[in-house]
């Protein structure tokens, strides 16, 4: 008598994975997956200020609530500049033992994404933290689709004084988010959420330094 073999079952994930191949997202697909954070950047190859001028354009352009445009961008690129912005930010909280990159491995240019206050000195309207989101990851992706890569790292970790340090006026603008860019000197890849050694979600680098990042499974975001 012949039986039926039951199928195996098919994981949330194979089945994302064939609706970007059938619906030609393959390559947004590995964009996306490419476009993790970095931390370690080659200085030796500087990011042109129009590159980021270009990054800042495309961010402006993205969605915004009401299309108020209420985010403001401010681009530094020059190395003297770029050391003053860095000396305002804290690096990877994760890391526990690690002070951030070291000479040689930091980035070449910065965008500063700020909201500008309806009323000096105080917050911005709650819809430019959503703008703000976008408007990053807008930049994010859209420097690793270049050619060569640049990489990102976005930062909400940084002191009182990183306005003043790009010779902003606190009372017109409130700073919300610093973005890093460079060509990247590490790799990242996605894991498992069970990846870390120590059993937490935190990213973590091996031995070989790099970087990896646990993510859950898409079956686990599904509600």
């Amino acid at each position: 008598m012949n039986e039926t073999v039951p199928a195996a079952p098919v994981s949330a994930e194979s089945m994302a994975k064939q609706g970007c191949e059938k619906l030609g997202l393959d390559t947004f697909d590995a964009l996306v997956r490419r476009a993790r954070t970095c931390r370690r950047f080659d200085e030796s190859m500087r990011v042109p200020r129009e590159f980021l001028l270009e990054l800042a354009e495309l961010a402006h352009l993205a969605p915004c609530g009401a299309n108020a445009q209420r985010l403001r961008f401010h681009v530094v690129s020059g190395a003297e500049d770029c050391a003053r912005v860095f000396d305002e930010l804290a690096w990877a909280g994760a890391l526990k033992d690690w002070p951030g990159p070291a000479e040689g491995e930091r980035p070449t240019g910065y965008i500063a994404i700020l909201a500008e206050r309806a009323v000096p000195g105080k917050p911005a309207a709650p819809i430019t933290e959503v703008d703000t989101g976008i408007a990053a990851q807008t930049m994010m992706l859209a420097a690793r689709s270049a050619t060569p890569e640049v990489a990102a790292c976005m930062f909400k970790a940084f002191t009182p004084h990183a306005i003043d340090a790009m010779g902003l006026d606190s009372d017109k603008y409130e700073l919300k988010l610093i973005m890093a860019f460079g060509v990247p000197a590490e790799t990242q890849v996605i894991d498992a959420i069970d990846s870390n050694p120590d059993g937490s979600i935190n990213y973590w680098r091996d031995e070989a330094q790099v970087h990896h990042v646990p993510k859950r499974p898409l079956a686990d975001v599904l509600v």
